[in-house]
């Protein structure tokens, strides 16, 4: 076969991706491949997988290699799963496989009336469910049929109904049903048939959002679905200049952008707010306008004052160009823009008020605020308000905003105060480093470091002393926390911090991380289980190397001998010391 370019297993893998090219090649290898095709520049077959029925899978090649695919696996969106790298590994290690048939529409053309009737019969007697596609409108050479929503909303609950006959998994077999009437609603508007197009759209839209809590969209399929078609509906509302029909186009955007806001803000339709802003004319904004504010919730919950939030900054978008100051801030503060109202504030002087509300937001929304302050020209006023906040908040993130600051400025003695403050709010080995960094600049660090390491002995922070001392490489220093860790019985993850203490001190104290070495080993043959026993049969190499090294082999001898004698029922773990040589 001809006219497609050579592929090598790179190519493949490179397309696939390490997994898939992996799992690919047990499919290939166990012939999962069925009825393979070559037509034209596409190759096609079915694939043999976790579902009981075949995967339709399929790859278009081109000059430059791979260039498409598409696979009804639940993840086959784009042809990067193994059942597309099977299918191409049995292209490039047996092509004579692949018969080669012609284009389907070629094929079709060739049929004459009575045989593509006697083939339609035939492919719904073997799959009954395709009968209901032909209620749906074809949109040929002539002009199209008018749309009639009944019909499109019976596809679309079929649809959520049931996936008939090839049934993948739930969002991606529906979307793909759904996708279809997307495409034929595409074709109406290729064809300049705008209201039968929006007819489509909108019938489309209501039935997955009425639906949606139905299917667990994980990979957000429906998604697609909705924002196809709201682009055509942006399409259908460019192309409209009756009143009546752009009201309802305008509607139809509105509700899905509704829908969304009210669901929780998970961009269903994300185009939507976008189509009505840059199409609608100024009396069009204040209709929906109006929408908005009938929309607007009531209450003081988290979620009302969300969803008051997500409208108020739609509403200050449609209502823009005929705002006045005090309008805008009305708005704000009707719908709780808090960021949006002291920006303004800060715009007009109104520096008083500003400080106001900021002085009773939450720390959060006072750190969002603080930005805004500084971008206006006032960061001497947000460093003020942050200050005073963190005296009685817990938020660390507080701490951290000054500090910064103080490090823009230069103020390396204040970032220095405002760092320790962080470390004792949380004891960590990053917090411990910045702080040494910053204090050798200053010429403080020897009088720090001392006082650091003096109160985490006092608080029993012997694990991360133990770290301190691993890090700055004080291996006699991290062998004495690490017994008062191992004492105190308090250190969480101890063993892999002990193995860290025995790898440093393999060189300098290799009696020591032998001792280390071996109470690990027991404490991993007394707790049973094959993983346990090759990790400590890891260890136990360790150990006789440095038994070696000391001139000791003869210890080393005696011990493993003891080892196995007293675990001699334990056949795995004399299975895995064999296999480490031991």
């Amino acid at each position: 076969m001809t006219g497609l370019p050579e592929l090598i297993e790179a190519d493949i893998h490179h397309w696939t991706g390490e997994r898939s090219f992996g799992r690919g090649q047990g499919y290939f290898r166990g012939g999962h491949i069925l009825n393979p095709r070559r037509q034209g520049d596409i190759l096609k077959a079915r694939c043999l997988g976790s579902h009981p029925q075949p995967y339709h899978v399929e790859v278009s090649l081109g000059p430059e290699g791979i260039v498409a695919g598409k696979c009804s696996c639940p993840v086959g969106a784009g042809g990067h799963c193994k059942h597309a790298a099977a299918l191409l590994l049995t292209w490039l290690h047996d092509p004579d496989a692949f018969l080669e048939v012609e284009e389907l529409e070629t094929a079709l053309e060739q049929r004459s009336k009575a045989e593509l009737i006697a083939l339609i019969r035939r492919m719904v007697a073997r799959y009954p469910d395709l009968e209901t596609l032909l209620e749906l409108p074809i949109v040929g050479e002539t002009t199209p049929p008018p749309v009639d929503a009944d019909v499109i909303r019976r596809q679309a609950r079929s649809a959520f109904r049931g996936l008939g006959y090839d049934d993948w998994g739930p969002a991606y077999g529906i979307a793909g049903q759904l996708l279809e009437l997307v495409d034929i609603g595409d074709d109406y508007t290729g064809r300049g048939s705008w209201r039968d197009a929006a007819t489509i759209y909108q019938t489309m839209m209501e039935e997955v959002l009425e639906n949606y809590g139905m299917v667990h969209d994980e990979e957000g399929e429906l998604h697609q679905v909705v924002d196809g078609c709201v682009e055509g509906l942006g399409e259908c509302l460019k192309a409209t200049s009756d009143p009546i029909q752009r009201e309802g186009l305008l509607r139809a955007l509105f509700d899905v952008y509704r829908w969304d806001v009210d669901f929780g803000g998970i961009d269903m339709g994300y185009q939507a707010p976008v189509i009505i802003l840059e199409q609608a004319t100024p009396d069009e904004k204040r209709r929906v306008a109006r929408w908005v504010r009938e929309a607007l919730p009531t209450g003081d919950s988290w979620s009302v004052k969300y969803h008051r939030q997500a409208y108020g900054g739609f509403l200050l978008n449609l209502e823009e160009e005929r705002l006045d100051d005090e309008a805008f801030l009305r708005i704000c503060r009707e719908t709780g823009r808090l960021q949006d109202l002291v920006d303004r504030l800060l715009a007009l002087s109104q520096v008083d008020e500003a400080v106001a509300e900021a002085q009773g937001a939450g720390d959060y929304d006072l750190l969002r605020l603080a930005s805004l302050f500084v971008s206006h020209g006032q960061a001497g006023l947000a460093e003020r308000l942050i200050r005073e906040r963190a005296l009685t908040s817990q938020d660390g993130r507080l701490t951290v905003w000054l500090k910064e600051r103080a490090l823009e400025r230069g103020d390396q003695a204040a970032a220095l105060g405002l760092s320790e403050r962080l470390f004792w709010q949380r004891p960590a080995l990053q917090g411990y480093q910045e702080l040494r960094a910053l204090a050798r600049q200053l010429g403080r660090w020897e009088e720090l470091q001392a006082a650091l390491l003096a109160r985490l002995a006092d608080e029993g922070q012997y694990n991360l002393l133990t770290e301190i001392h691993l890090e700055e490489e004080e291996v006699d220093r991290a062998l004495e926390a690490l017994e008062q860790v191992q004492a105190s019985r308090r250190g969480w993850g101890s063993d892999q911090l002990a193995i860290r203490v025995a790898r440093a001190a393999e060189e300098s104290r290799p009696r020591e991380a032998i001792r280390i070495y071996r109470e690990r080993v027991e404490r991993l043959v007394a707790a049973r289980g094959r993983g346990n026993y090759a990790e400590a049969a890891g260890y136990l190499v360790r150990v006789r190397d440095l038994y070696r090294r000391l001139g000791e082999q003869a210890t080393w001898q005696a011990f493993i001998a003891d080892l196995r004698d007293r675990n001699r029922r334990l056949r795995a773990l004399h299975d895995e010391l064999n296999k480490a040589g031991l």
